[in-house]
């Protein structure tokens, strides 16, 4: 079962959300809330998988709100739901550590898909996004090689011995764009245990996300470990 929290101060949007979401056997609506209070508040005592948030909260933005939901939660997935569709917004949100990013206006009817794929440990972005993203994670790609050559197979040693080999081994499967449940088969783990070494990965690398995470093993040679 996916437990879901749905943080959005618009009643309307919440019923609709609702209807959407409640009508998956597998998913399970466990709390609403509509402010940054009620977001911290729930995700402390639900710790559930997936929180849905709307960017425009009253006393905090659902982008400012991702990283304490993190901090408090690493296990629960944040899909941000957006009205903007420009490439800042949705960089700056991976930065954040969503796990997916849809336009409110035209790709609620993916937001089932987008809850599964979180779920699953990948992230989601919005169709008429992904372009856009895309092109921005080249450049910063091609940042990160040149970036790469500043530093010495000592460092990147340096870097490595942070990690136990089970964990290098995470980071790799990760970098390969293997999914959480690709990762446990492949690795004779649990979907849990592979969360588990994922969290403590994010923790060591200070990253938030799989995309943070991908760009930390690049930039310090982890992907060759």
């Amino acid at each position: 079962m996916i437990e879901i929290i749905i943080i959005n101060n618009i009643k309307r949007e919440q019923m609709v959300l609702h209807s959407l979401l409640s009508s998956q056997n597998d998913f399970k609506i466990a709390g609403f809330g509509k402010d940054g209070y009620d977001a911290i508040r729930l995700t402390e005592e639900l710790q559930p998988d997936i929180a849905i948030v709307d960017f425009g909260l009253e006393n905090i933005t659902g982008m400012e709100l991702i990283p304490i939901i993190k901090r408090r939660s690493p296990n629960t997935a944040v899909i941000l739901l957006s009205p903007w569709d420009d490439e800042k917004h949705v960089c700056d949100a991976i930065t954040c550590g969503v796990s997916g990013y849809l336009l409110k206006k035209n790709d609620m009817e993916k937001l089932v898909n987008a809850v599964r794929i979180a779920h699953d440990g990948g992230c989601y972005v919005s169709r008429g996004m992904f372009t856009r993203a895309f092109m921005a994670l080249s450049k910063l790609a091609r940042y990160q090689k040149i970036y790469r050559n500043f530093f010495s197979a000592g460092e990147n040693n340096f870097v490595s011995s942070h990690f136990s080999q089970a964990e290098l081994r995470i980071i790799k499967s990760v970098c390969e764009g293997q999914s959480n449940k690709e990762i446990a088969e492949n690795m004779s783990l649990t979907i849990g245990t592979v969360r588990n070494y994922i969290s403590a990965v994010m923790q060591k690398a200070g990253t938030r996300n799989r995309v943070q995470m991908t760009i930390y093993a690049i930039r310090n040679g982890l992907t060759e470990a």
